[in-house]
């Protein structure tokens, strides 16, 4: 019997095979893992494995090197009494990894996006609310934070962290709507100064302030953006938060 194995990328790259956790070394074995794992149940071609774990550095036998990694790997887990027998295969192009889309985490979280539309398809703001809570909930941190990839972080990182964004985002739009603008604007605020150049942290601050009665305070932080994204990005802010700003001086409702 094959031992359940769940596989976890979104913060720490982890690893359980049943109620264990496999330590995976630092270094190559973990960025081979971390690339089969963002692209589960699909055939990774060996030449792209061998740039993610190498990069541009030319190898006499490239194949050689990634059949000696993908052998240390497999060597780890069985060290640790788990097996990637049945779970990472050989295939005609390369290599790939099986799971259930239930034990990996970043395909959880969108599962659980789905089920967040299908409630808002519904007009159910609570359950999507609720949906969206769960699925941001699987956030340990950074996407393969303890991974050292240059290429992994600049190709498949980015998209995770700006589904990981619009969730965010979407959650406080709900909660703003439902009338609880006044809860959030503490979370609202560490957010738009930790993630200080994506504005829709700054807009729906704004935007809470403004339903809060803080009309002051609100065109003070898009003061702040506005000189942040002007003296180091050397642009203006966009034209919904400019929109936004003309709204709250005119008094109208936001």
């Amino acid at each position: 019997m094959i031992e359940k194995m769940t596989f976890s990328v979104l913060g720490n790259l982890e690893v359980l095979a049943g109620s264990r956790r496999v330590h995976i070394p630092k270094g190559n074995q973990r960025t081979l893992l971390a690339s089969l794992v963002l692209d589960v149940n699909t055939d990774v071609p060996a030449d792209i494995l061998v740039e993610y774990l190498w990069g541009h550095r030319p190898l006499l036998q490239p194949r050689g090197a990634l059949h000696t990694c993908v052998t240390r790997l497999r060597n780890t887990f069985e060290s640790q009494g788990g097996s990637l027998c049945g779970v990472l295969h050989t295939t005609s192009v390369g290599y790939r990894l099986e799971a259930d889309p239930s034990d990996v985490d970043f395909l959880r979280f969108r599962g659980l996006l789905a089920e967040a539309d299908a409630a808002a398809g519904r007009g159910d703001t609570a359950a999507e609310s609720g949906w969206l809570s769960q699925a941001l909930a699987l956030w340990r941190g950074p996407a393969l934070r303890d991974v050292r990839s240059d290429l992994l972080h600049r190709d498949m990182v980015p998209r995770l962290t700006e589904e990981w964004g619009y969730a965010l985002e979407r959650r406080f739009e709900v909660e703003i709507s439902r009338g609880r603008h006044g809860e959030v604007i503490g979370e609202l605020r560490a957010l738009a100064y930790q993630h200080r150049f994506r504005e829709g942290f700054w807009r729906l601050l704004m935007t809470a302030l403004c339903r809060c009665g803080r009309q002051a305070e609100a065109l003070e932080a898009y003061r702040q953006i506005s000189a942040w994204l002007g003296d180091e990005l050397g642009i203006c802010p966009s034209h919904e938060l400019q929109n936004l700003h003309l709204t709250i001086l005119r008094n109208d409702t936001v």
